[in-house]
């Protein structure tokens, strides 16, 4: 248990708030209130506004590492009362072994390509547990700040960020190295938190503190604090980047922030207890579930005017949209359901029953299945949204809150030969077979050989067995050489095809086969695009 030192209003506030969000809170006669923050204990009903990391960067995007195509899907969720997280197979709806992790599982984040899936340790270790989603083994715990509370992770795939509740913080996962760099002082009770769609900028929602602090992910510096409503929950930024939309829980409102300026509009009435913000794909409507009137309340984006609220279930906390834009689910905690609202009318459907204390919700890649964690009753509940009824509850461990879905697996990149367009019988190859960093990278005879074997990447890498088309020394200069090096991402490893052409990003030249010479073992460069046929390369 940690004490924070806040003002007795902010205590009472909490307070009469505490069985929702899990606080629990002693109220002296007079003088200021130790906030005691005891994550552990009986379950008990909250809104996904507590430190749910919110589907507009993290939860949709949200497979098994390197899965093989037409694998099925794997739901984590964090059992938060037995210190594990249990992986779901939903080809067969059932459990595997729970995955030991740090105390207190509260929330989870997986990265963009599926590989691993962060776990936000919620009491007292103070640590973020990495889970491999190839082995379903847990890593070494990184250290955080105090309380992981919310965690997300980048639209890049290259960070993670968590929200450390108790110790005022928020702290930056490399994902490649599995290290965290320094917290970052940001506001009190920080909550939840959303990236920027560019990966640049992440945004943390201070509770006790009413307002929000933008963190620069590239120099893990924090910016001016924005003032918003009072007792900040939820965030959710629109696709294209420009608002982000914080619900003000105590205040029945939402804020827009100006993301350019990161400048606050005038608050958006909505109804009581405002908690979790979900934007459809199209960015037009930001929904919110008004924990406090059963209601959801539509906000136009290009106006921020609300909608008409939208009667769902008792106490609605989580919601997702389906994939296809066109139905927010909306889990109900404290009647047990989830509500399913048609986007293009606004009307809800017949509530699903499911088990006890919906608490967080999310839908497989392919739109067919959500699958809700149920607090009360130990379980997750897969639904069918082609009929919008629920099937058999899959046990679980105890009180689950978070949980994630690994994303449909990324199209196989194309594998190959590179082909002169000058010569066909001519490929692009590493000098004698070799693969080490600096190997020259030739023109050679085509021979379906392994030296002749190129994977291009998305984002402009080609790749030949782990290493990558380099410009020698990252040089720019014409006729500079072309080998084989250890991929790092700069830009001197980034191509771009055109008309046939390669071009290098760093240097603006194409690779070029010098003078024509096709003579095997003649080592390739760049030079100044001239649209010759030494320069035009026929890509797997």
């Amino acid at each position: 248990m940690h004490g924070i030192t806040i003002p007795s209003a902010t205590a009472e506030k909490s307070a009469k708030r505490g069985r929702r969000r899990g606080l629990r809170v002693g109220l002296p006669v007079a003088g200021p209130v130790i906030l005691a923050v005891a994550l552990a204990g009986p379950a008990v009903a909250a809104p996904a506004g507590y430190g749910l990391a919110r589907p507009a960067v993290s939860r949709n995007q949200v497979g098994p590492s390197a899965p093989a195509p037409g694998s099925s899907p794997t739901v984590y969720v964090a059992d938060f009362g037995s210190d594990t997280v249990t992986p779901i197979s939903t080809a067969t709806n059932t459990a595997g072994p729970p995955i030991t992790v740090g105390n207190s599982p509260y929330n989870l984040a997986i990265t963009p390509d599926g590989k691993t899936v962060y776990v936000g340790d919620g009491n007292s270790t103070d640590t973020i547990t990495p889970i491999s989603t190839a082995t379903n083994t847990a890593g070494s715990a990184i250290p955080a700040g105090g309380g992981v509370n919310g965690i997300v992770a980048a639209p890049d795939g290259k960070t993670v960020y968590a929200a450390d509740f108790y110790s005022g913080t928020a702290t930056g996962i490399s994902t490649a190295t599995n290290t965290a760099g320094p917290s970052v002082p940001v506001g009190d009770g920080p909550m939840d938190l959303a990236f920027t769609p560019d990966s640049k900028t992440v945004y943390v929602v201070n509770s006790f503190s009413g307002n929000v602090t933008p963190i620069t992910v590239a120099t893990n510096t924090p910016g001016p604090p924005i003032p918003v409503g009072d007792f900040p929950v939820g965030i959710a930024i629109t696709p294209d980047g420009k608002t982000v939309y914080v619900s003000n829980d105590d205040s029945g409102t939402v804020t827009p922030i100006t993301a350019a300026t990161n400048t606050a509009g005038p608050p958006i009435s909505v109804g009581p207890g405002p908690q979790t913000i979900a934007i459809t794909p199209d960015g037009k409507t930001a929904y919110v579930a008004n924990e406090g009137g059963d209601t959801v309340t539509p906000i136009t984006v290009a106006t921020n005017t609300p909608g008409s609220p939208i009667t769902v279930g008792q106490q609605p906390g989580d919601m997702v949209i389906s994939p296809d834009g066109k139905t927010l689910y909306v889990a109900n905690i404290s009647s047990d359901t989830v509500t399913p609202i048609t986007i293009a009318t606004n009307t809800p459907g017949p509530a699903i029953p499911i088990g006890s204390q919906a608490w967080q919700i999310a839908i497989t890649p392919d739109g067919t299945t959500a699958y809700v964690s149920n607090r009360g009753s130990n379980s997750v509940t897969p639904i069918n949204l082609a009929t919008n009824t629920a099937e058999p509850a899959i046990p679980v461990g105890p009180d689950p809150h978070g949980l994630v879905i690994t994303p449909a697996p990324a199209p196989a990149a194309p594998t190959g030969p590179i082909v002169s367009g000058y010569q066909p019988s001519k490929c692009v190859s590493t000098k004698n077979g070799s693969d080490a960093d600096g190997a020259p990278v030739v023109i050679a005879d085509c021979d379906g050989k392994a030296a002749q074997q190129w994977v291009v990447e998305t984002g402009g890498a080609i790749e030949h067995d782990g290493k990558c088309l380099n410009v020698d020394g990252t040089g720019k200069a014409r006729s500079t050489p072309v080998d084989l090096g250890a991929c790092t991402g700069a830009a001197a490893q980034r191509w771009a095809a055109d008309k046939g052409a390669l071009v290098n990003t760093a240097s603006g030249k194409c690779m070029n086969d010098p003078a024509f010479d096709v003579t095997p073992g003649t080592q390739l460069e760049i030079f100044t695009c001239t649209g010759g046929t030494n320069q035009k390369w026929t890509l797997p």
